[in-house]
């Protein structure tokens, strides 16, 4: 809509209009009333010529004018941040963009994940598992969509708990010593099913900012009025320095329905956390300092809330984990699913070894033989230091490197980390593993 035209919109009104001196009529607008009634013998430029300093517009026509270029930028600052289509009148929510054309089809859980025909990834009945696959990403989304591991060892029983949390919508919270796997097997999970998956680190300086958004100053080319050479007003554009709110990511995934994975969940301040709480019962998320279009974010019927953690709540009960913090229960209370995430079984982790670092079936069983020791002896109290999967992946690695060594592998990857009492209770262990000539 023109200027003129948006200010004409206001001539029904019947305060503060303006005299225009043509003909004496009190209006809104000079331009629309000169378009509309005197167009073939006046202009703007002549009226401003013949009546200079006389105004164009009333004070309800530039509100209004003001008006429509707010909601103008609003709308284009949502399509910029979110991908969306700009829409004409921007309400003071935002929901899923027009643009973002999903297509869903469905997969059987055994076959989009390859686990054959094994009885664990059937139905309690026997009858294979329908799982929805999501299609058509806009490029934004696109880019957020994980690559798949062809060289991933599913555990079968916790990927089916991670699937009903997806497909029932259930926030789900994975817990358990490092290396576990707890965010990986999300991450697999979102890119077999195609779902953009976006990660965000917690940390005890994490501030509401870091997920919700903030104001920021940007540079950008701006279109204004000016007043032309021969009185006309003219558009040019300028470089100048605009605030504008920028989406955090969490509002960034409700709006175009992706997987937020809240990691390292137990490192933020309960006070932070506390903003997903709405989240996870499924209500909109209110931002009380953004502008009115990104005040009510709507969550897209795709979005998904997922979290991990070293502990479920209550506090670091073994001493590996300093930085986690006791968290308010309230707030883990809202998670439909929690599950407890341990060590693989020693067939399902030799498996890993194998396809990740090209080892050997009787090395690789070794290794993960040599691990379990070591689990045992932290349960038991005897070492201070677990061992996880990702360090075994290492030891496979470097021992292949030097040759076979596992034992040379096994202290670069893990045991020179450890206290020296821990060090020399676990070389022994691995001469009884590995062999003294290893």
């Amino acid at each position: 809509m023109s200027q003129a035209a948006e200010a004409g919109a206001a001539a029904t009104a019947s305060d503060d209009k303006i005299t225009c001196h043509i003909d004496n009529v009190r209006v809104h607008s000079i331009q629309a009333h000169i378009e509309k009634n005197h167009k073939s013998d006046w202009t703007v430029a002549r009226y401003q010529a013949e009546f200079p300093g006389e105004p164009l517009f009333s004070q309800t026509a530039l509100d209004l004018i003001a008006r429509k270029k707010a909601e103008a930028a609003a709308a284009a600052a949502v399509a910029e941040q979110t991908g969306a289509a700009p829409v004409a009148n921007m309400a003071t929510s935002v929901a899923a963009p027009a643009a973002n054309k999903i297509t869903v089809s469905t997969a059987f859980f055994h076959e989009l994940f390859e686990l054959g025909n094994a009885q664990a990834a059937m139905s309690s009945k026997g009858q294979p598992i329908p799982v929805k696959v999501l299609n058509g990403h806009d490029q934004l989304s696109a880019d957020y969509l994980p690559e798949v591991d062809k060289s991933y060892v599913f555990n079968i029983d916790l990927l089916k708990k991670v699937i009903i949390g997806l497909e029932l919508n259930m926030p789900t919270y994975l817990w358990g010593f490092h290396g576990t796997g707890k965010t990986t097997i999300l991450q697999q999970a979102a890119a077999k099913t195609r779902r953009p998956f976006i990660r965000v680190q917690h940390t005890i300086n994490m501030q509401e900012s870091d997920v919700l958004g903030q104001w920021t100053v940007k540079s950008k080319p701006v279109e204004v009025e000016e007043i032309g050479p021969d009185g006309a007003i003219v558009k040019v554009q300028k470089q100048s320095s605009v605030t504008e709110y920028q989406l955090g990511p969490l509002p960034l995934a409700m709006i175009n329905g992706w997987v937020y994975c809240a990691d390292e969940y137990d490192f933020a301040m309960p006070s932070v956390t506390a903003v997903y709480q709405p989240v996870l019962e499924g209500q909109a998320l209110l931002i009380k300092d953004a502008p009115p279009h990104f005040r009510k974010i709507v969550p897209h019927p795709n979005f998904r809330f997922v979290a991990t953690g070293n502990t479920n709540g209550i506090g670091d009960e073994t001493g590996l984990y300093q930085g986690t913090l006791v968290q308010n229960a309230a707030n883990y209370s809202r998670f439909a699913i929690t599950e407890e995430v341990e060590y693989m079984a020693a067939s399902i982790e030799t498996a890993i070894l194998q396809s990740k670092t090209g080892i050997d079936a009787a090395s690789a069983g070794k290794i993960v033989k040599m691990a379990n020791e070591v689990r045992k002896m932290f349960r038991d109290g005897k070492i201070t230091m677990t061992v996880s999967p990702r360090e075994l992946i290492r030891c496979a690695s470097l021992g292949i490197a030097y040759g076979g060594n596992w034992t040379l592998g096994m202290e670069l990857a893990f045991a020179n980390r450890l206290s020296r009492v821990d060090k020399k209770v676990v070389q022994e262990y691995m001469q009884r593993v590995f062999g003294a000539a290893a």
